[in-house]
C-alpha cells in the first residue's frame, strides 16, 4: 500500500510514531544517535592499526629491522583496505542520515546493529591480516561475509526509514529510489565478494575497491536517467 493508499488512521498512526523528537526528549535526541555513530566508526577505524603496533618486535640492533617491517605488508594492506572501506560505509550512513528528519525507537535499535557490525570489522580484519597461505580462504571470505553483513544492516536502516516515513519530505520518491537503488548496489557487490574471495585477495579487493564505486556511479546515473 502506498502513501497516498494509507487510510486517515493508519497514516496517524504512523505519523504519532515517527514524531521528530519522543515526547521528553529534548531535540538533541536525534543529533547524539548521529554522534554516537561517528563515534563508533572513529573507534573502529582506529582499532584497525592495533595488529600493526602489536606485531612490531624491535631488534636489539637496528639490522633486520627493514626486512621485519616488510613483511607486515599483508597487514599493512589490510589495514589500508579496511579504512578505506569502513570510511566508504561511514559516508554512506552519514548521507543516509542526512535526509532523515525524525526518529523512533525501531531506527534507532536498527542503526545499533549496523554499528554493531562496523565495531565487528576489526576482528576479521586481524584475521586477514594475519593470513599468510594463499591455500586457506578463510580469513578473505570469513572477512568478506562480514562487510557483506554491515552493508546489509544499514540498506535495511534506510529501508525501515523510507517505510516509516523518517525521511525528509522534502524528499521526492525518484531520490528516495535512487538512494535504494546505491543501497542495493553495494550490498549486492559486496555479497558477489565472498564468491570472489575463494579466487583470492585480489578479486576480493577489486571488487571493494573498484567494483563498488562503479557500481554505486552506474546506479546514481540510472536513477538519473528519467523513465
Amino acid at each position: 500500500m502506498t502513501r497516498a493508499q494509507r487510510s486517515p488512521s493508519e497514516a496517524a498512526d504512523l505519523t504519532a510514531a515517527a514524531e521528530p523528537y519522543p515526547a521528553g526528549e529534548s531535540s538533541l535526541g536525534f543529533e547524539r544517535v548521529v554522534f554516537f555513530s561517528d563515534a563508533v566508526f572513529a573507534i573502529a577505524i582506529t582499532l584497525l592499526v592495533l595488529p600493526l603496533t602489536a606485531e612490531i618486535e624491535l631488534p636489539e640492533t637496528g639490522h633486520g629491522l627493514a626486512r621485519q617491517v616488510w613483511e607486515l605488508w599483508p597487514t599493512v594492506l589490510t589495514f589500508a583496505v579496511s579504512f578505506l572501506v569502513i570510511g566508504q560505509f561511514w559516508i554512506a550512513h552519514h548521507r543516509t542520515f542526512g535526509h532523515i528528519r525524525r526518529h523512533d525507537t525501531g531506527l534507532i535499535w536498527c542503526n545499533l546493529v549496523a554499528l554493531l557490525t562496523v565495531a565487528f570489522v576489526p576482528f576479521p580484519a586481524a584475521l586477514l591480516g594475519s593470513h599468510t597461505t594463499a591455500e586457506d580462504a578463510f580469513p578473505v571470505v570469513f572477512y568478506a561475509a562480514s562487510l557483506t553483513l554491515t552493508s546489509t544492516a544499514m540498506t535495511g536502516t534506510w529501508l525501515y526509514a523510507v517505510h516509516r516515513q523518517l525521511v525528509e519530505d522534502a524528499l521526492s520518491v525518484d531520490e528516495r529510489r535512487a538512494i535504494t537503488r546505491r543501497a542495493f548496489a553495494t550490498t549486492a557487490v559486496f555479497a558477489a565478494s565472498i564468491g570472489a574471495a575463494f579466487l583470492g585477495l585480489g578479486a576480493a579487493v577489486a571488487c571493494w575497491l573498484v567494483v563498488l564505486p562503479v557500481a554505486r556511479l552506474v546506479a546514481a546515473r540510472r536513477a538519473a536517467v528519467p523513465s
